[in-house]
């Protein structure tokens, strides 16, 4: 209970400064509501003591203060609830927008090991769940207890002893209502997970077509995003039976109620306890107060269900982030020392039991053209994750003209190098705009159109591209999905080279390549070459043969 209460309260301060103006306006809007229903009450009083007694002496200005209570409770509320939703929505937005930035923000192990589809699950499931605290959970919960104080104390004012029994009979269907508040968080924890699991089989689906059509896994795939979405179901079935269980008892206790509230007004009258506009007044509030004193335990386990979904919100926000994305220690000059990389003694182990790297060192000149080989699993890939600073090494240290990575930010090492995989991404959008990505994406927005051609020529792409339809207006598709291996590739060197780093690592850049495709990006690799720093990783031959020198990695 503790970790819900304290889930509740970081979820809450997420709002910042807007928090207080969001909890006043929930509160003034509950109090202008139950208020006008109060004025509706004692609007009745005065009209049956008025009948009772036989004279209107005085009906006319108690009518006409009750009216204007009535009113002003009824602006106020509508007034309140605007500014309620103005701020529940900045809150949603707020929360929204953090999830995303933090995707974008955590050390590249946690990408690696999380599918895509839980990240998907988190931006939309959990977080809209999540968000509907602030949205309507919360206020309807806080504003059953806030109605439920303003109409008990003036029943408390008009008849003490019949505001506590009918305070007592409400009080037993809130404690059989509270029984939902666990199995009800229980339910929502597990359709948050169900969720994600079947988002993740979706995704593999997407992500996998052309394997889907090419081999027999149809039906295997097929039937694990069913069994993930039965599961799904039936969790989400068992949530619903349990809110169409509490939605039971609450009809069932309304009924109660209404009885126990008849035999309770005849014996009150009849023992010349309570007068007819009392017994009146009370019985309007009472049918307010006791829908909304349910109401606390209705929405409370609702509360606690999507807290599950907050919980899992805040343990994805409070993941450790790369260090110093958005940082600059010191400025490296291209010309400070001989050595433009140096590995030395250079260990690491993605865990324990299994060391990939270990006592490693490397020596590149500045401008020179260094191939990295070796046999596949002997950490090449790894060196280059360690040289883009996605991972810290276990030993040893890498230093980029003359400076220690450890002296470094994350940023300070990724502004001087360039880097091309061996499948390289391309976003749905213009061929243009994924070479100008390479300024970053502040400087996507004003790179000019004849940098962006002059980085395409260095490339060899230049050409294949003002044959395409739109020249470099065209769309590539998802991942450049219609584009080929080799058109990817140069695309990828184009951005590369717009960065102008004084470093570019190439990650087997020609290995997925046809003859003729090697041959167009290896020319561009060669002019590349004679203007910066280069290591490539890399086993085909004619990309080896362009190397000033050859480092030969041991498994």
């Amino acid at each position: 209970m503790k970790k819900n209460k304290g889930t509740f309260i970081w979820f809450m301060n997420l709002m910042g400064k807007r928090l207080p103006i969001y909890l006043t306006a929930v509160v003034l809007a509950s109090v202008g509501l139950a208020g006008s229903k109060v004025a509706n009450a004692y609007l009745i009083k005065s009209i049956v003591d008025a009948a009772q007694v036989g004279s209107a002496e005085g009906l006319v200005l108690r009518l006409v203060l009750t009216f204007s209570l009535f009113v002003g409770g009824w602006l106020l509320w509508r007034f309140s609830i605007v500014r309620y939703n103005i701020e529940a929505k900045y809150g949603i937005a707020r929360v929204e927008k953090m999830v995303f930035s933090k995707t974008m923000r955590l050390p590249m192990r946690y990408y690696e090991n999380h599918h895509s589809g839980d990240f998907m699950s988190k931006l939309i499931f959990d977080t809209e769940r999540a968000g509907d605290i602030y949205g309507s959970r919360f206020r309807r919960f806080t504003g059953a207890i806030v109605e439920s104080l303003v109409f008990f104390i003036p029943m408390l004012i008009l008849n003490v002893r019949l505001a506590l029994c009918l305070l007592g009979i409400s009080f037993l269907a809130f404690l059989v209502n509270s029984k939902f508040a666990k199995p009800m968080k229980a339910a929502g924890g597990a359709m948050s997970k169900q969720n994600g699991i079947m988002t993740e089989k979706l995704t593999n689906i997407l992500s996998g077509m052309e394997m889907i059509k090419l081999f027999p896994v149809r039906k295997k795939l097929a039937d694990e995003y069913a069994r993930a979405n039965e599961e799904y179901s039936k969790t989400a079935m068992h949530t619903n039976r349990l809110s169409a269980g509490l939605e039971s008892l609450n009809n069932f206790f309304d009924l109660t109620g209404a009885l126990a509230f008849l035999g309770l007004g005849v014996y009150f009258i009849s023992k010349n306890w309570i007068r007819l506009g009392e017994l009146t007044a009370i019985y309007t509030l009472y049918g307010s107060f006791r829908y909304v004193f349910l109401e606390i335990a209705k929405y409370m386990p609702q509360l606690m269900n999507c807290v599950a979904n907050a919980q899992r919100i805040r343990e994805f926000l409070e993941q450790e982030e790369e260090i110093g994305l958005d940082e600059t220690k010191e400025v490296i000059q291209n010309g400070d020392g001989d050595i433009a990389v140096f590995v030395e003694n250079l260990g690491f182990a993605y865990d324990e039991e299994k060391e990939v790297l270990k006592e490693f060192s490397m020596k590149v000149r500045k401008g020179e053209c260094v191939a990295i080989t070796g046999k596949s699993g002997c950490g090449k890939s790894t060196l280059a994750k360690l040289l883009l600073g996605f991972y810290e090494p276990t030993e040893g240290a890498i230093k980029i003209y003359g400076k220690d990575y450890k002296s470094l930010t994350t940023n300070d090492v990724r502004k001087y190098i360039s880097y091309v995989p061996q499948e390289p991404y391309l976003y749905n959008v213009s061929i243009a705009e994924n070479i100008a990505y390479g300024k970053g994406m502040d400087g996507a927005k004003s790179v000019t159109r004849e940098e962006i051609i002059e980085a395409a020529k260095v490339a060899n792409a230049h050409d294949f591209i003002m044959k395409l339809p739109e020249g470099y207006d065209t769309i590539p598709g998802e991942r450049g999905n219609k584009l080929s291996g080799g058109e990817k590739q140069r695309i990828a060197i184009a951005r590369a080279v717009l960065k102008n780093a004084s470093v570019l690592l190439l990650d087997e850049a020609t290995s997925a390549l046809d003859n003729e495709s090697e041959r167009l990006v290896n020319e561009a690799i060669k002019r590349i070459c004679k203007e910066r720093t280069t290591i490539m990783i890399a086993h085909r031959s004619s990309t080896i043969a362009m190397a000033d020198r050859v480092v030969e990695m041991k498994a």
